[in-house]
């Protein structure tokens, strides 16, 4: 029993650690290499370090990994070593996440007055994916006995600046799934089942001594695909475009033979929705209702009978093709679950109602698949 705990425990946390986001945290740089403030790399990149981890999950790149790289494929290093630039770079070879560096100068804060030295610490935080600066900002420290609490609020700061890319301690699996770039369109395929309805009209006598009885199919396969746009006019509100086909076969009870006969269906329709998401951590859940249009045809095996029918011409008939066509109203909820940030597994469950002259029929419907988020 404990073999199974370990192993459980063991699993979780090496997916948990494959979720992490991995960070890159550069040595700050003593700028103007004053010997007297040359302490401050190690202290700012240790405090801006211990904050960071003490607030957020992530996976940091070890100080002598990225310095063996830096020096094996950079020319200036470590002059650079503060730059945008090489932070950037480096982090698309490491394939790291997020870069945070900077450096720092001591300067006199008014030469004109003799004033004392003061620190002026620069400092950025990178999405390395997205190519793009997170933050960056300058911050000015006295040089006295209250340095190292200016070092602590520059430290703070910086984790501040750092909410919006990593995740709070404990919420590391959630971040997998909150991604501001995604794009509001959605595409994919379900597969599932249901009952497909004709209506009774469809069901009278097509020979003069042979009348069929309902043809409803309860086992018919349906195979979708299809689009969302989400944010649609409002948030959260979705336009939901649909369009596929349902595959069945039955065998039909006649009315003057004990024998059966063979009926296969092909269903093609299409539908639009308009849909509201509701988010709960990972699942949505999403209203739909709209309508469309079907086109089906029945084939119809009449050599099982005992007696051949014939037409209103005296000639047999080995069988026959019902067609019908229909606007509907359908209306339903979708389920989803997101596997990461794009991947998502839906559920639907559906009902349509189809529309004849005269007549009207249900038809109900569930099935599953997976979409993509672009």
């Amino acid at each position: 029993m404990r073999a199974k705990i370990l192993v459980v425990f063991l699993v979780g946390s090496s997916l948990q650690a494959a979720g992490l986001r991995k960070v890159m945290i550069l040595d700050f740089k003593n700028l103007d290499k004053n010997p007297n403030y040359s302490y401050l790399e190690d202290s700012i990149t240790e405090a801006i370090r211990n904050d960071l981890k003490a607030k957020f999950d992530f996976k940091e790149l070890p100080q002598k990994d990225w310095r063996s790289l830096a020096q094996k494929n950079y020319f200036l290093w470590p002059e650079e070593n503060h730059s945008r630039g090489f932070a950037l770079n480096l982090g698309l070879l490491a394939r790291q996440d997020i870069a945070v560096g900077g450096f720092y100068q001591a300067i006199i804060e008014n030469k004109s007055r003799r004033g004392g030295y003061v620190i002026r610490a620069h400092v950025f935080v990178l999405d390395i994916g997205k190519k793009k600066v997170v933050s960056e900002f300058d911050m000015t420290m006295p040089a006295d006995a209250s340095l190292f609490g200016a070092v602590e609020e520059l430290a703070a700061r910086v984790v501040k600046e750092s909410k919006s890319v990593l995740p709070n301690k404990g919420e590391a699996g959630k971040q997998q799934f909150d991604d501001d770039e995604i794009g509001p369109h959605e595409l994919g395929l379900i597969a599932g089942t249901g009952v497909f309805a004709q209506p009774q009209q469809f069901s009278g006598n097509y020979t003069t001594d042979n009348a069929l009885y309902s043809k409803d199919f309860k086992s018919a396969i349906s195979a979708s695909a299809f689009y969302a746009y989400h944010d649609f006019l409002l948030p959260r509100m979705q336009l939901h475009l649909m369009g596929g086909a349902q595959f069945a076969s039955n065998d039909l009870a006649v009315a003057t033979d004990s024998k059966r006969i063979r009926a296969s269906l092909l269903d093609i329709s299409t539908a639009g929705h308009i849909g509201y998401e509701m988010s709960f951590w990972r699942f949505t859940l999403t209203p739909l209702a709209g309508g469309g249009f079907s086109m089906a045809s029945i084939q119809l095996d009449y050599t099982t009978l005992s007696t051949l029918p014939v037409d209103a011409t005296g000639n047999t008939r080995s069988g026959n093709n019902l067609n019908t066509s229909s606007p509907f109203a359908e209306g339903g909820l979708k389920l989803g679950m997101k596997l990461t940030s794009r991947l998502s597994l839906n559920a639907y469950g559906m009902w349509r109602q189809s529309f004849y002259i005269g007549e009207s029929v249900g038809h109900a419907y569930a099935a599953g698949g997976i979409s993509f988020r672009l």
